[in-house]
């Protein structure tokens, strides 16, 4: 609890010297002459820029940190699957690279690679640190084209956000640190190469990832990868990650008591990320509803917290079928499941996982045929 109380005062901190990095940015970029003389409006105006600029720079250092991990997890034996920056997930498919929509809450982008046949000595530093070295480069080059430029100008400012941005980004995620229960890129560097069991599931995650936008399915992997973590490891959210992945596993197979069982067990987990967390309490909500749980066993689920998640999520395959099983089975609302079957529908036409629609889909059917009535 220590350790986390100092990782988040940390990263406060971190984020005031972002701030801080911006403030002073934005008057180096103008000239300290010139903003201190520029009067009200002048300053006002200056200031309103830096700040639209400050949006900009945040996507830029973004597109470069995950552009980071592309170009080292290449060079250490990484393959391209897909990269994602904000919604817009370009990915690998067949040979071609198609444009997909797909997100992931409190994530502004991803680069996910599959990983080399698993050793003992993964690579994993390079790959890791990969975003925070390309930040860091970018930053030098931002800084000494702002020193290079005409102060006052926009490009001036142009430059200096994305400099002062991505600094307070190597700072972020290269101080190894666990904020949110999520292990930023410093620490994963720092902590994969102590612990073979975090090792093997970091591995295995980026793997199966891999297998997944191939068009593989969970339940065609050998059961025995997806083990349930135990005692200390259940205190480690990457190797918690593993029984998430078990969970999909039993979900993929259509064993879905096994699934509830799975579901249950990791949520007790103190290393279960947040997101994780979340899914899975969607999950066992369908799952609750699919069995004709009673109505108390459901309503426990549906929290004020959670039903924020679902809101926020409400575009993910999942949730459309979480939502059209909710409304057929559990509310017996035929119009509105019906409504949500069409955009279950439409989700899935642009959804980028290919074995994931099919499942979804197989779910879809069983939902229909337990409800008697499509």
């Amino acid at each position: 609890m220590k350790n986390k109380n100092r990782d988040a005062l940390i990263a406060n901190i971190i984020y005031l010297l972002v701030g801080a990095f911006c403030g002073f940015f934005m008057i180096l970029s103008s000239g300290t002459e010139n903003f201190f003389e520029s009067g009200s409006y002048g300053f006002i105006m200056h200031l309103a820029l830096c700040c639209l600029l400050v949006f900009i720079a945040y996507f830029i250092q973004a597109v470069i940190h995950e552009g980071g991990h592309l170009v080292f997890g290449l060079l250490s034996g990484y393959k391209f699957i897909s990269f994602r920056i904000g919604s817009f997930m370009f990915i690998k498919d067949n040979g071609k690279i198609r444009v997909k929509l797909y997100n992931i809450v409190g994530t502004g982008g991803q680069c996910l690679m599959m990983p080399p046949h698993w050793s003992e000595k993964l690579p994993t530093v390079l790959y890791n640190l990969g975003g925070c070295i390309a930040n860091l480069v970018f930053s030098v080059i931002f800084l000494l084209l702002l020193l290079y430029s005409e102060k006052g100008t926009f490009m001036a400012s142009f430059f200096a956000m994305p400099a002062a941005v991505g600094f307070g980004n190597v700072l972020l995620n290269g101080i190894p640190l666990q904020v949110g229960g999520i292990s930023n890129d410093g620490r994963n560097a720092l902590l994969l190469g102590k612990n073979p069991v975090a090792l093997r599931a970091f591995w295995l995650q980026l793997y199966v990832n891999g297998l997944i936008s191939k068009g593989e399915r969970m339940k065609n992997l050998p059961e025995e990868w997806f083990f349930l973590p135990e005692g200390e490891d259940l205190s480690d959210p990457i190797i918690c990650t593993v029984g998430v992945m078990r969970y999909n596993y039993y979900f993929d197979t259509h064993d879905f008591e096994k699934s509830e069982e799975a579901a249950e067990y990791m949520l007790k987990a103190p290393g279960i990320l947040g997101l994780h967390k979340n899914e899975l309490l969607c999950e066992l909500m369908f799952l609750r509803i699919f069995r004709g749980a009673p109505a108390e066993e459901i309503d426990s689920l549906n929290t004020r917290e959670l039903d924020k998640y679902i809101k926020a999520t409400a575009n993910y395959v999942s949730r459309r079928r979480l939502a059209f099983a909710y409304q057929l089975l559990y509310r017996k609302d035929i119009t509105l499941a019906r409504k949500c079957l069409e955009l279950f529908e439409k989700t899935v036409k642009t959804y980028p996982y290919s074995s994931e629609i099919e499942n979804e889909e197989e779910i879809i059917e069983l939902i229909k045929a337990k409800a008697e009535i499509y």
